[in-house]
């Protein structure tokens, strides 16, 4: 199945005499949020494409000067003290596929997520689950979820997250901290030897101290 086109960034900036302009136009290839070289997903993979459009890394965000390019680097879902801009490629799941094919996770954010092209299923820990379509609008406040596409068409989903504080269980005070995505930043060596290579082009993922080993299908 073709993959959705690449994501068109266009970023303003100024003169040294205050003058808008813009700073840069291009189309970002969706990338393989794993790959240290930041190259596409494996044809017929079912691991998310990421485009990283923009990250910035203080609150106020400065508005003028250089900035770095997060697209294509190895980088956690959520940045420390700023705010994140991307969009994921959710490629369809197969029919008859285990709803084990997607992994709950948490983050330590307010997530502001839009539906921009097909549809895809937003279910939480209990089971509950919502369809988002195209134009649907999420406000994912600090809760554990996972996104799964049965759509049979790929989906892309446009997302903002702004770092938050863990949330507080008001009945007993426990604190739930977030799931660790570390490997997005440590990239093929972050796995410490646990992998071959085959096992890493399918895949794994470390989640709250145990270890799965995941096919393309269960990465996310």
């Amino acid at each position: 199945m073709a993959g959705l086109p690449g994501v068109r960034r266009i970023v303003t900036d100024h003169t040294p005499d205050g003058k808008a302009i813009f700073g840069q136009d291009e189309v970002l290839r969706p990338a393989n949020p794993v790959d240290p070289k930041g190259g596409p997903v494996p044809e017929g993979s079912l691991i998310p494409s990421f485009t990283s459009i923009f990250r910035t890394d203080t609150h106020p965000a400065s508005p003028q000067g250089p900035w770095t390019d997060p697209h294509g680097k190895l980088q956690n879902l959520v940045g420390d003290t700023g705010v994140t801009c991307r969009t994921v490629d959710f490629p369809p799941v197969p029919d008859g596929a285990p709803e084990t094919v997607n992994i709950m996770h948490r983050t330590l954010s307010v997530d502001y997520g839009v539906v921009l092209e097909g549809e895809i299923d937003l279910v939480l820990d209990d089971g509950e689950r919502t369809t988002m379509r195209r134009g649907d609008v999420v406000v994912q406040r600090g809760t554990v979820h996972l996104w799964n596409n049965r759509s049979g068409a790929n989906c892309r989903v446009f997302f903002v997250l702004v770092p938050a504080r863990a949330v507080r269980v008001e009945g007993t005070g426990e604190v739930l901290q977030g799931t660790d995505t570390g490997h997005l930043e440590r990239g093929k060596e972050g796995w410490g030897g646990w992998v071959t290579g085959a096992e890493w082009e399918r895949g794994m993922d470390c989640l709250q101290g145990e270890l799965f080993v995941l096919r393309d299908q269960d990465f996310w």
